[in-house]
């Protein structure tokens, strides 16, 4: 027995060794690829291919950025009306809706109430069956239906940051 079980170990022992050896470079190399992949950081996107709005620009017409992806900074958060929606204020413009895309939320930034922040997205036409769409899936509480329903649009934010006061927002990267 002693013979045979001796026999196993020397014939494996090379495979063993090999195997190890193929196991640890594997390793190796799914760590160097990952090292090479950005981290998913969620950021108003500052890039000058983006166009910039101002606010005072913003809401003279929101529909006229429609379908556009653009940048809106800085921006006063008004009040957060659920887990994925936001209202902010504008000159002239009180309580506009902000939806948050999923990105966003699985972030998990906490926004309160007089925050400054900086968005990146799209302003979309807004109607009662959004809205119906918007409830059932707990975007925001069904008591704060009221604070969105009076607005034709919305912006369905797919990037947010911080803007902190003294940072220059004139097309740096806001929180920088």
């Amino acid at each position: 027995m002693a013979n045979a079980l001796g026999k196993v170990k020397t014939s494996t022992g090379p495979w063993i060794t090999v195997a190890v050896i193929l196991v640890a470079g594997f390793m190796y190399w799914l760590y160097a690829a990952s090292s090479s992949i950005e981290s998913g950081t969620i950021v108003a996107d500052t890039v000058e291919s983006i166009p910039r709005v101002t606010a005072t620009d913003f809401v003279i017409d929101p529909t006229q950025f429609s379908r556009e992806r653009i940048l809106l900074s800085p921006l006063t958060v008004a009040e957060r009306i659920g887990r994925a929606a936001l209202t902010v204020d504008m000159p002239g413009l009180a309580g506009y809706p902000l939806i948050l895309e999923r990105s966003v939320v699985e972030s998990e930034l906490t926004v309160v109430r007089g925050d400054q922040i900086a968005i990146a997205g799209q302003v979309y036409a807004l109607n009662d069956s959004l809205l119906d769409v918007y409830a059932q899936r707990g975007f925001f509480q069904p008591e704060n239906r009221p604070k969105i329903e009076g607005h034709s649009t919305f912006f369905l934010v797919d990037s947010l940051d911080f803007v902190f006061p003294g940072t220059d927002t004139s097309g740096g990267n806001p929180s920088s």
